[in-house]
């Protein structure tokens, strides 16, 4: 009898009562360091990228070029600060794993400037994307990102391209 309720009854109660295992506190840091850079995102705080990832962080992406270093990360979100100034980001859901972390996010922003060869138009998008961070270290140290291009190019009134074009 002994037996029975020291290996059915006590692991039955245990589940009943919602007893989980403590959250791991690395995957817990991941999560807020991924936070923290959609923070320095949105408050336009260039310099807070320093902190937040590794000199030779790299992104890989479909929807838009590599980039193989901070430097040059960074040069490309002071672009995308100025062709979007009142863009934004928002996660809808993490996920960690390891030294990954995976966001759900929302961007809305309005092109007030130039996006690589695409002119303002003024108009505002709001785009779905995933982003996948490798963390190093207590930095972000790789980036995967993917979204639709057409969806966004259209909100923007560039796609499909104008007549004659």
């Amino acid at each position: 009898m002994r037996t029975f309720v020291t290996f059915f009854c006590i692991p039955a109660v245990l589940m009943l009562a919602g007893c989980t295992p403590p959250p791991d506190p690395t995957l817990e840091a991941n999560k807020e360091l991924f936070r923290q850079y959609v923070e320095a995102y949105n408050a336009t705080d260039i310099d807070r990228f320093d902190e937040l990832m590794t000199a030779e962080f790299a992104r890989h992406s479909d929807a838009v070029p590599d980039v193989n270093s901070l430097e040059e990360f960074k040069a490309e979100l002071a672009q995308g600060f100025e062709a979007f100034p009142d863009g934004q980001m928002e996660v809808h859901m993490l996920v960690a794993e390891g030294d990954k972390v995976a966001g759900y996010m929302t961007f809305v922003g309005t092109q007030q400037g130039a996006w690589g060869p695409f002119p303002a138009t003024g108009e505002q998008a709001e785009l779905k994307f995933i982003y996948l961070f490798r963390v190093q270290e207590g930095k972000l140290a790789e980036m995967w990102v993917e979204f639709d291009n057409i969806v966004f190019l259209t909100q923007l009134g560039h796609f499909p391209p104008p007549e004659g074009t």
